[in-house]
């Protein structure tokens, strides 16, 4: 202890019996004071004990002070680590004013996480501004414009096509999320179906959130499509959530079939054809090829390019580290024959660099070689499911909009060289 300070029994004796984080002041008076030190900065918070005369409870028997600590540490985390520039007109300052106000407007932790509250701060119409005098942190402060629910579909489709049948069969398998966004008034418990039109494929393997109390996750036969609805009951938290996974086994088809061939060692030819199955909505917000070069070192030249039909533009492009050619079909296959191909010739020198480059493929040598379909298809899933925004309903009832988006991506969609070897996995007779 430094010499200029002044000792105080009650604060400096060793004979006293401190319980940190919980401290008392004014000779026990002001009892229980919570004090966390977190990046150079002190958080106190005093909290709420229910009275039993002149005899102090334990510790363990006040729930109120462990949720003081983990509110004093959220507020720890709204300021961050760069405290050393820290005043009282700060942007931070700011932040955590309004922090509390939201987290407990009317003194009682309430919704705690920082980012879900960041989400509510940016729904409110008016900013909340320091104000020129303290007001009580129990004076309500949150403002809503109406109960919404946002309901996202999300299908990815993870798909390996090697042009090598009856040996190799072409493997593919869709999977998908429903993403929940909820904006409502208190904590109403909401039901909703998901389903899939009649005929289609069951959605299977469901897990859900741990919000959801109750849904329909057991197993489905694929024989049995008109039990492929799935009712789920939960409580939806202020921030964003997946709110469940589910695979969708067998789809029959694939959205794009394709055809990749290439041939020569320093100059090659190139062809690439896609058909769009008809099943599948003719509107992408992207569709790209991208058509990889390993072990061969930077592209020299590219020649003789064509595409089919030749109404289509022919927009081929090299990326930045000569590796890579990107074929941007654009929005929309043609609507009579929903077919495309391009063709090209792609020389390489005569001596490329030396060296072994980390994102080189070893497998890719000489006619091993292959090409990923890049796309996103919004308003559409490869299995149908969606959610009837109807059958949505809220308990206790109150009027709510429910907003619903639907799309389809790949995750990973790849078409082997006709006329090279190919990386297969094939599973063990059990």
């Amino acid at each position: 202890m430094p010499a200029t300070r002044e000792f105080v029994y009650e604060r400096d004796s060793s004979a006293l019996n401190f319980q940190r984080p919980v401290f008392e002041l004014l000779g026990g008076k002001l009892w229980p004071v919570v004090c966390i030190e977190l990046n150079g900065l002190l958080f106190v918070s005093v909290p709420l004990v229910e009275s039993r005369g002149d005899q102090r409870p334990k510790l363990i028997e006040v729930p109120s002070i462990p949720a003081a600590v983990a509110w004093l540490e959220k507020m720890a985390e709204v300021v961050g680590t760069d405290t050393k520039e820290l005043t009282e007109t700060s942007q931070k300052i700011a932040e955590l004013y309004q922090y509390i106000c939201l987290s407990g407007p009317l003194g009682t932790p309430m919704e705690t996480t920082p980012t879900a509250l960041r989400h509510l701060a940016q729904r409110r119409s008016v900013p909340t501004p320091m104000p020129k005098q303290k007001q009580p942190a129990w004076v309500l402060d949150t403002v809503r414009s109406g109960s919404r629910l946002s309901l996202s579909v999300r299908e990815e489709i993870r798909a390996v096509q090697y042009d090598k049948l009856p040996d190799v069969l072409d493997v593919w398998e869709t999977y998908g999320t429903i993403v929940c966004k909820a904006e409502l008034e208190g904590c109403p418990d909401v039901s909703l179906i998901v389903s899939s039109p009649p005929g289609s494929p069951p959605l299977d393997y469901l897990l859900v959130h741990p919000s959801v109390q109750m849904a329909d996750v057991q197993h489905i036969s694929s024989s049995l499509p008109d039990l492929a609805s799935r009712k789920i009951r939960f409580t939806p938290p202020t921030e964003s959530i997946t709110l469940c996974h589910y695979k969708v086994t067998p789809i029959p088809y694939l959205p794009i079939r394709g055809f990749y061939q290439m041939k020569g060692d320093k100059s090659l030819t190139l062809l690439v054809q896609l058909k769009l199955n008809d099943s599948v909505k003719n509107s992408f917000e992207y569709c790209e090829v991208h058509i990889p070069f390993f072990n061969r070192g930077p592209v020299e030249k590219i020649e003789d390019v064509s595409v089919s039909p030749p109404s289509l533009a022919p927009a081929l492009t090299l990326a930045p580290d000569k590796k890579k050619l990107v074929w941007n079909i654009g929005q929309k296959f043609p609507a009579k024959t929903p077919e495309v191909a391009l063709q090209a010739t792609v020389s390489f020198p005569s001596d490329p660099l030396q060296g072994t480059d980390p994102q080189d493929d070893p497998f890719c040598v000489q006619q091993n070689a292959y090409i990923n379909i890049l796309f996103k298809v919004t308003d559409f899933t490869l299995s149908g499911c969606g959610i009837d925004t109807r059958s949505v309903s809220l308990y206790p009832s109150t009027k709510c909009k429910v907003t619903l988006a639907k799309e389809l991506s790949t995750s990973e969609y790849r078409i082997w060289n006709s006329h090279g070897d190919v990386k297969t996995g094939i599973a063990p007779v059990i």
